[in-house]
């Protein structure tokens, strides 16, 4: 009985924080490239990511580290990525938040749940237009950070699956 009352008072919390330790504190960076991606440097760029960066500071005020960037491959796929730092409790719902944030934006469909295959990480993307364009958002969240992205010309898995790869080079544990 003893190991019992010993395995729930302290195995059930221990179950539930690893998630929140894990992921947070975390810092970001936009690196140079990320498999074919090439961040892109030039005036109309830093503009448009400086306005995403603001947009994620007024959307998510308790970020403690936004970043935004616009990266291209050399065969016209852009990916816009943008998002923050910080402490959240319940990111499922900040997940799904992000979308809603989105949806008239990018007059967006259904969003559809994305298995992040990591615990305590919640993702959705649905596809959408932008400027007539077909594009596909995609949003990440943990409990130290949330990273969205816009894809053009790509399927909502390989976006799902480019966005893990994108998170994993700008989110950083701290």
């Amino acid at each position: 009985m003893l190991l019992l009352t010993i395995a729930c008072c302290c195995g059930c919390p221990a179950y539930w924080i690893t998630p929140v330790v894990n992921q947070f504190p975390a810092s970001a960076a936009l690196p140079d490239e990320v498999k074919d991606l090439r961040l892109r440097e030039d005036d109309h760029s830093a503009r448009t990511a400086a306005k995403l960066e603001a947009q994620v500071d007024e959307a998510h005020w308790m970020a403690s580290d936004t970043f935004a960037g616009i990266y291209r491959t050399r065969a016209g796929k852009q990916v816009t990525v943008f998002g923050g730092t910080g402490f959240w409790f319940r990111p499922e719902s900040k997940a799904e938040g992000e979308i809603a944030r989105l949806t008239d934006r990018y007059a967006l469909d259904e969003a559809q749940v994305i298995d992040t295959g990591i615990r305590g990480r919640h993702g959705r993307c649905a596809v959408g237009h932008d400027d007539g364009t077909d594009v596909v958002v995609c949003t990440s969240a943990d409990h130290g950070s949330i990273a969205t992205a816009v894809f053009t010309r790509l399927s909502v898995d390989d976006s799902a699956t480019l966005l893990g790869a994108l998170r994993e080079q700008i989110v950083t544990r701290n």
